[in-house]
């Protein structure tokens, strides 16, 4: 049962922990099973910032293991400001860690509306979307700017962004204890949502999945498992990469990994790394696969730490798991037209590639047909860098989600596919239609200041409108406004400046990936 109450004087009064809030009159109370909550208010919305879901798995007697449930608290939860992630590398090369060693958490956007106030109780069952971030498996953090969840809610969709352990934490392969412990993580936030969400004015059996990147993958690996059963009605997948590790590579990065910090490959032994230390061999990791001699294809990903085959969460390979899918789950996936500049733009990488580099990566992927024609850079009139962006992009995030498309199409689903073509004018005309770049357009956060150092000061408002709209209708009716995807047609939505669905896009693309196994 919901109990929602806006602060007044006498209850600040009541409790001495409400007199820390400088204004009370802009809180909100909020008690579920686990305790009472305070978010704040704004513009119509309430924000309930660094909720916990799981007790903190870091702990020596929790570390490694699935999570546990967050039980109660006592006292009033203060969640009027974001928290911490989990322990991550920086992004910045002047700090090696960020985030915290703490309870997992999430985030909650709801319309004022849509909660109880002065014991005046609400009728209203909104819609929820649930966004796991990305972050290469190795980072995320739900309170990014990017994620904020305001615009939703103010036109009646709640939104929860969670935290989940990545990097060694969370996917390194271990012996005596469970694979891919961030998914597990997911995991249990559905689990909370599914328990909680009611108390702010949410309908459990209205639940839409989401994310993009790592968390675009951790969506599909979520679909394909048992595990998540009636965790969710709905699911979109922004840019998937569906990366995986064997058993083997698994245990070979965990070798590997180990060897470096002269510690036994145990749970025992890796809890003696202090964080910083630990979150920067995981970069240094990274570096050590690129060695192409000696780790074959992983060598072109980039990222140590993935989810792993492990015959509980994924038991043949993300991809081949989704025939598991249930076919009542309606679905959105798609990419961006040129997702790796994201990468290759800011690091200058774009600008250094070789034709050698270029033709290895080719050779390596063993495409069909006549690749080194289609990726030509003659024929395409781009640079040797911009090809290999192209066929980065392919590899990496474009082929996999039309091929998440085919896949779930085949397996009865209905499917609305995508593409994000608008070029944005960062770094000098050169960023383009990179990796993350229809993120903010998708939850209507362009002006903020993380935003516009990829979208620039002045992207088109009718772009934002007509993505923030479809997102909407989906997540409201289980139906977007293109035709959904088949394999005769292959209708794709272009969304750009003037966004338009068209029929089979660079279909000599699709043709050269269309035996390749993901």
């Amino acid at each position: 049962m919901m109990l929602v109450a806006c602060l007044s004087t006498g209850l600040i009064q009541s409790n001495t922990l409400f007199a820390q809030i400088q204004n009370p009159e802009s809180s909100t109370l909020v008690i579920i099973e686990s305790g009472k909550l305070m978010g704040s208010n704004h513009d119509g919305v309430a924000t309930f910032y660094d909720v916990p879901y799981a007790q903190n798995p870091f702990t020596a007697d929790r570390r490694f293991q699935a999570p546990q449930a967050y039980e109660t608290w006592n006292g009033l939860l203060d969640a009027t400001k974001a928290g911490q992630p989990v322990p991550q590398p920086s992004r910045d090369k002047n700090t090696t860690l960020v985030g915290a060693p703490d309870d997992l958490t999430l985030n909650i956007w709801t319309p004022m509306s849509a909660i109880a106030t002065n014991n005046k109780a609400s009728n209203k069952k909104l819609p929820v979307i649930v966004w796991i971030p990305g972050g290469a498996f190795i980072r995320e953090d739900a309170a990014e700017l990017a994620y904020d969840g305001t615009s939703f809610a103010q036109n009646d969709v709640i939104v929860v962004t969670i935290n989940y352990r990545v990097g060694v934490d969370g996917f390194m392969h271990l012996e005596g204890a469970p694979d891919n412990r961030g998914i597990l993580d997911q995991i249990m936030a559905l689990e909370w949502v599914q328990k909680n969400i009611e108390d702010f004015g949410g309908d459990p059996s209205q639940v839409t999945v989401a994310g993009q990147s790592a968390g675009a993958e951790s969506v599909a690996i979520l679909l394909g498992t048992e595990k998540a059963e009636g965790l969710f009605q709905k699911a979109i997948m922004q840019s998937p990469p569906m990366a995986f590790l064997t058993q083997k590579e698994a245990q070979k990065i965990t070798q590997s990994y180990t060897k470096k910090l002269n510690i036994p490959a145990t749970v025992e032994g890796l809890s003696t790394v202090p964080f910083p230390e630990l979150v920067k061999n995981v970069i240094d990791m990274g570096y050590t696969i690129q060695d192409r001699g000696k780790w074959g294809m992983l060598s072109w990903g980039g990222t140590a730490f993935l989810p792993v085959v492990d015959g509980d969460i994924i038991i043949e390979s993300p991809m081949k798991d989704l025939t598991k899918a249930s076919p009542s789950i309606p679905v959105i996936v798609g990419s961006t037209d040129q997702e790796s500049r994201l990468y290759m733009v800011p690091s200058g990488a774009v600008n250094n590639t070789t034709e050698e580099t270029k033709s290895l990566l080719l050779s390596d992927l063993s495409l069909e047909g006549w690749p080194a024609d289609v990726y030509s850079t003659e024929d395409n009139g781009k640079s040797i860098g911009d090809t290999f962006a192209d066929i980065k992009s392919d590899f990496t995030f474009r082929m996999p989600a039309l091929h998440i498309a085919q896949q779930l199409t085949k397996n009865d689903n209905n499917v609305w596919h995508y593409n994000f073509s608008w070029m944005s004018p960062a770094f000098d005309d050169q960023l383009g239609a990179a990796h993350f770049v229809d993120v903010p357009f998708v939850f209507n956060t362009t002006d903020n200041e993380q935003a516009k150092r990829l979208v620039g000061s002045q992207p088109p408002v009718e772009l934002i409108n007509t993505m923030h709209k479809q997102w909407l209708r989906f997540i409201k009716t289980s139906k977007a406004d293109w035709s959904p995807y088949n394999l005769s047609e292959r209708p794709t939505m272009q969304f750009d400046v003037k966004s338009k669905q068209i029929n089979d896009p660079n279909s000599s693309v699709r043709k050269l990936w269309e035996d390749f196994e993901f």
